[in-house]
């Protein structure tokens, strides 16, 4: 901190002597942002020849949003000619006052920092005249805040054996918890193969099971998907978001189900339908010349349109249809929808999409593979 304290200075004596006469700088700690006292580790620079009466005022702004998070003012405090270190005891109290309500602020004046990424500003005040405020210096800085810790799996535990074939999965929500106002997770599972390492296999592989915006630490694998099977490795991992924004991934560990009878690969039923999804980004599935799926219709028209569309490239193609409309009945519909005659690749990812008569839009993820 010093050696940096000391660059500072000689940086901006060249600086003051052509340009500003004050200039405010924040002093980040090693390890980054955490708690708010940190927000008033700054280096003042005066470049005139009298002390000043000053106070700082602070906003925090989300980058995306551009909304106001958190501000702070302190009070005045005097500001001799020269380089002066400022920490948050040289110029308690501080006044803050929260902005956005989708950030959980800890009030305490002690208290942690929202998680994200941020603009932080600060404007240097002079309050030497009363009544007859003027800024003397600002600068902006842009920040990521982390949280102390990451979402931390618990079960199935590392390169153990999970007990039976539809495991349940649990994790420790990231900490503290307390700072976070709309917690939610994404889960991924996907089959780890010999030549992969655990993080490649979630970055790269077509997930077993993929589902979003969960609001509970814990998941339980679906009795619409295949069983588990017990001659494969499999690696999950869990990304936590405080709403749409990402604030920290787990590790990602792998697991095998016990073995208690015949290999699920030499068994496997086709009789599971994976439910449709109103989200665009529904789970994957795999399918041969049957993709199988359930849909609930809620509507009295006995039809429904779809459409089906290669997205494996970097431009989506649509798959000409013999016929664009399906037909449904009222309530849960099990369908088997033939692949066979269409002109899908193998190994290709598609999403087929199904909109009723309300213009709602329902998907499912698929990779075709030839039988």
């Amino acid at each position: 901190m010093k050696k940096s304290f000391y660059l500072f200075l000689a940086m901006l004596f060249a600086l003051l002597t052509s340009h500003a006469q004050v200039v405010i700088q924040l002093q980040v700690p090693p390890l980054g942002l955490c708690i708010k006292p940190q927000l008033w580790n700054l280096a003042l620079m005066n470049g005139t020849k009298d002390p000043l009466t000053v106070r700082i005022q602070m906003v925090i702004t989300d980058v995306a949003s551009n909304q106001q998070v958190l501000s702070g003012t302190t009070r005045a405090f005097l500001l001799p000619s020269g380089a002066k270190q400022v920490q948050v005891k040289d110029v308690q109290p501080i006044t803050y006052s929260s902005g956005s309500s989708l950030y959980a602020i800890d009030p305490s004046p002690d208290g942690f920092l929202p998680i994200g990424i941020f603009n932080i500003c600060y404007t240097l005040i002079s309050t030497q005249k009363v009544g007859a405020e003027e800024p003397l210096a600002e600068t902006c800085e842009t920040f990521e805040i982390e949280p102390l810790s990451p979402p931390m799996l618990v079960l199935p535990g590392n390169n153990d054996f999970a007990e039976t074939t539809r495991p349940f999965f649990n994790w420790l929500p990231p900490s503290p918890y307390q700072l976070f106002a709309n917690l939610r997770y994404d889960f991924t599972l996907v089959e780890l193969f010999p030549t992969q390492s655990a993080a490649d296999a979630v970055q790269q592989n077509i997930p077993v099971a993929a589902q979003g915006n969960i609001t509970l630490n814990t998941y339980q694998y679906p009795l619409t998907l295949p069983e588990l099977d017990s001659s494969k490795t499999y690696a999950w991992r869990i990304v936590a978001k405080n709403g749409m924004m990402p604030v920290g991934n787990s590790e990602t560990w792998t697991f095998k189900v016990k073995r208690y009878g015949i290999d699920s690969s030499a068994s496997q039923s086709r009789g599971y339908f994976t439910k449709l999804r109103r989200e665009d980004d529904a789970s994957y599935v795999i399918a041969g010349d049957k993709l199988r799926f359930s849909y609930e219709h809620e509507t009295s028209d006995s039809s429904v349109a779809i459409k089906l569309t290669d997205i494996t490239g970097a431009v989506r193609k649509e798959v000409a249809l013999d016929d664009n409309a399906m037909k449904v009945k009222y309530g849960q519909n099990f369908i088997s929808f033939d692949l066979q005659p269409l002109s899908v690749v193998n190994k290709h990812i598609y999403t087929l999409e199904l909109i009723n008569a309300r213009n709602e839009k329902w998907y499912i993820k698929f990779e075709y593979r030839k039988p």
